[in-house]
Parts: C-alpha cells; structure tokens; sequence
C-alpha cells in the first residue's frame, strides 16, 4: 500500500513538472494612450431667486384677483422676469442648446 502511494505521489510530481517549460514568458509591453473625452464642467450661473408663492386665502374680488394674477405673470413672463431669467442661466449653462 504505502509502494502504491509512492509511485502515486512520484507520478504527479512528474506530471506537475512537466507542464513547466524552460521557454520564458512573452514580455508585458506597457503603452500610454491617450483618450480624448468629454466631461461636464460645473454651471458659473447661480439660479435667478423665484418669485413668492400667491397667498392663501386668495382674494374674493374678482378684480383685485385679476390684478394680482396679473401682476404675479408679469413678474414671471415680463421683460427682465423669472423666465427670462432661468432661460438665460440654461442656455449658458447647457451651452445654448
């Protein structure tokens, strides 16, 4: 029993060793490549301040609701307003796509 371990062990000691070859392994050739990619860059605007919310309760007259809706779109749609303003900062910042 212990001859059979012997020439058990001699065996795959002889085949562990034959895979080993006396050629050497082929060379690691190292290369820099440069990638040329494009990349998001921070937005130098700093967003315009929104107008306020409409105060509840609103208003029962009919009329002073008109104006005050009125003057809430102008402060939105006008020249020099909200919406003219955030679509400034975004054209700048997404390059006036």
């Amino acid at each position: 029993m212990r001859r059979l371990m012997n020439r058990t062990a001699a065996l795959a000691g002889l085949s562990l060793l034959a895979g080993c070859s006396s050629t050497p392994p082929p060379a690691v050739a190292v290369r820099t490549v440069e990638v040329v990619r494009e990349v998001q860059r921070p937005c130098p605007v700093t967003p315009p301040p929104r107008p306020a919310p409409l105060d509840r309760p609103l208003l029962a007259d009919a009329a002073a609701l008109a104006a005050l809706l009125g003057a809430r779109l102008a402060e939105w749609a006008g020249p020099g307003g909200y919406g003219e303003r955030a679509d400034a900062a975004l054209m700048l910042c997404t390059g006036g796509r």
